[in-house]
């Protein structure tokens, strides 16, 4: 009997043992043995990390609010303040790819706006110089249009009306650019095509008349016959033709 009792003894004293120090086990495995803080100073913490340019600490805060909190209103703010910080260090795909994320998954929210502004605003950053491939600057364009489409009230349309004229001015110049360049190496047609579709598409282009100009320098160079172009062309076109 005595060997039982003191057998359930040291159960008891070791259970005792066990819950005294269950946290120190959870702290030996990784684990928190205190709440997480409110998502209210999360997010405000992620905020002072973004003021700080501290954009890999602020997307690692911010997708805390996001997995912790996924029913707050500060996880809705996460998911825009992820997006803004990939936007500020430039990796603007990772950016277009949450603002469209959070355009699809809270279509009626008071940001979408500022989304669809931004989504703008990661095709006009990523722009090239006229006489490359103007795809971003067109893409730019189409988003700023959307926006005053399906938000005409938006406090973000004068910024983005100032963006659409930019970026029509930059189709416009790369047009001429590419138009210029077939008029120069005698590839009349498809400078004509270039010039009038510059007239049609934009009419308030600053050298307009010069367009003009061109278009009728092309068709008259295309309507001239040869003969009066280069003056005599010979019609032999092989010794075999000849007629000795």
């Amino acid at each position: 009997m005595k060997g039982q009792n003191w057998i359930k003894l040291l159960l008891v004293v070791g259970t005792a043992a066990l819950v005294a120090n269950c946290g120190t086990i959870k702290g030996w495995f990784g684990k928190k043995s205190g709440p997480d803080r409110p998502p209210e100073v999360m997010a405000e913490e992620g905020i002072q990390k973004l003021k700080k340019k501290k954009y890999d600490d602020a997307i690692e805060t911010f997708e805390k609010v996001r997995d912790r909190y996924p029913y707050s209103d500060q996880a809705m703010l996460a998911q825009i303040k992820v997006a803004d910080a990939y936007f500020y260090k430039k990796k603007y795909d990772e950016a277009l790819t949450a603002y469209k994320e959070f355009e699809k998954l809270h279509p009626t929210n008071k940001a979408v706006p500022y989304c669809i502004y931004r989504q703008g605003m990661c095709f006009y950053r990523q722009r090239s110089t006229i006489d490359r491939d103007q795809t971003f600057s067109l893409k730019a364009l189409q988003e700023f249009r959307r926006l005053k489409q399906k938000f005409p009230q938006s406090d973000y349309i004068p910024r983005a009306d100032k963006y659409i004229a930019r970026c029509i001015q930059d189709l416009a110049e790369h047009e001429f650019y590419v138009a210029e360049f077939y008029y120069r190496t005698k590839r009349y047609q498809a400078a004509l095509d270039r010039y009038q579709g510059m007239a049609q598409e934009y009419p308030n282009f600053p050298q307009k008349s010069l367009v003009q100009k061109r278009i009728e320098e092309c068709q008259k160079i295309i309507n001239t016959p040869e003969e009066k172009k280069g003056g005599f062309v010979s019609k032999v076109t092989s010794i075999f033709d000849a007629r000795w």
